[in-house]
């Protein structure tokens, strides 16, 4: 095994097969995005290509947004823009992305969020711990987590993490991601008007409730309300409705 190398190990090995599925579908989308190259391994042991680079920092915001954008519309242009998000779409390469209302049914509920109808992207756990910069730019790793999900989720987690993870977020430094993000999503073949700023801060509701039981675990040092960069929401809020 090559020493420039990285092994995770998996006691379920379907969970293994489907991180690998995952890599593969995502590989191929051919998003320029930096990804690690998988060596030869087995269903409990992944072998990934070490990348060298650092942690990202919350000055590091914009450009992992802008990344995660190009990926949600290279993957729109070349697959996702036949998928509901209501139901699991089995990809060209074999990997299964679940239905985005699978699991999520009660959150969905509780924050007020109707995604029926919207354009599908992806979800793959967009927290920072999940990004290395690289003398090249963001590289992504981690591929445990791949579902559909609208344009904005993932990068509402990514929001959501680094806060609960950094402190507070500059206002600058949010909307410049946000910016990036849509940016990207629509200059690689996604929507235009992917995502609005309201949708986004739907999501992040999401995002907190599924996340603050990991409180003082993985990172994650600050409570969402605490660090939350907008006011908070006041109510339900059909995604459908036109931002005032």
């Amino acid at each position: 095994m090559s020493p420039a190398a990285f092994v995770k190990r998996y006691v379920d090995p379907a969970r293994g097969v489907a991180a690998r599925t995952h890599l593969q579908w995502l590989e191929q989308l051919g998003s320029n995005v930096r990804l690690p190259h998988l060596y030869p391994g087995t269903a409990t042991h992944l072998v990934f290509e070490h990348l060298d680079g650092t942690p990202p920092q919350q000055r590091d915001l914009p450009d992992l947004a802008a990344a995660l954008g190009q990926m949600h519309g290279t993957a729109y242009a070349r697959e996702l823009h036949t998928a509901h998000l209501d139901r699991p779409l089995h990809t060209r390469t074999g990997a299964t992305l679940s239905a985005f209302h699978a699991g999520r049914h009660a959150v969905l509920a509780q924050v007020g969020v109707d995604p029926t109808g919207l354009p599908a992207a992806f979800y793959k756990d967009a927290n920072p711990r999940n990004f290395i910069i690289t003398a090249t730019g963001p590289a992504v790793v981690d591929f445990d987590d791949l579902t559909l999900a609208p344009f904005g989720y993932d990068l509402a987690k990514l929001i959501v993490s680094a806060a609960m993870t950094f402190g507070t977020l500059d206002s600058h430094q949010v909307e410049d991601a946000f910016a990036a993000y849509t940016r990207h999503v629509e200059t690689t073949g996604g929507p235009t008007h992917s995502c609005t700023f309201t949708q986004l801060t739907r999501y992040a509701e999401m995002h907190h409730l599924l996340t603050a039981r990991y409180l003082h675990r993985n990172g994650y040092r600050h409570p969402w309300p605490a660090v939350r960069p907008w006011p908070a929401p006041a109510g339900p809020l059909s995604l459908k409705e036109p931002t005032p």
